[in-house]
């Protein structure tokens, strides 16, 4: 994650919780770990996928630009972009991909507090 913004940046602040939000929930239900979606490198197949869909989740759900989220996931915007077309046109493609995207946005709201 990016560098936990500071109480003089809240809007930095906010969005590395998000980000952090994102990164969590969609870890637990890929079965990843948080140090492996925040890596370096691309990792395994299975961790690269989970960060692209908490990438595409944080940006859908907080409204996050894309260069908030090439900060608060350690990666070049235009991976941050790929990252998103990618999961949008898989959402397209597959409607039971898509439908467990919409669960995990719910679940994401409801972990930020936003009203359903």
């Amino acid at each position: 994650m990016g560098d936990m913004g500071t109480a003089e940046d809240p809007a930095a602040f906010l969005a590395s919780q998000r980000a952090g939000l994102a990164q969590a929930i969609t870890a637990q239900i890929y079965a990843v770990t948080a140090a492996e979606m925040r890596g370096s490198t691309r990792g395994r197949p299975r961790a690269a996928r989970a960060r692209q869909i908490a990438i595409a989740l944080a940006r859908d759900v907080f409204e996050m630009s894309h260069n908030q989220l090439a900060q608060e996931f350690g990666r070049d915007r235009s991976t941050v972009c790929h990252a998103c077309h990618l999961i949008s046109a898989l959402r397209r493609a597959d409607g039971e991909f898509d439908s467990t995207l919409r669960w995990m946005e719910s679940h994401l709201r409801r972990a930020a507090g936003f009203r359903p």
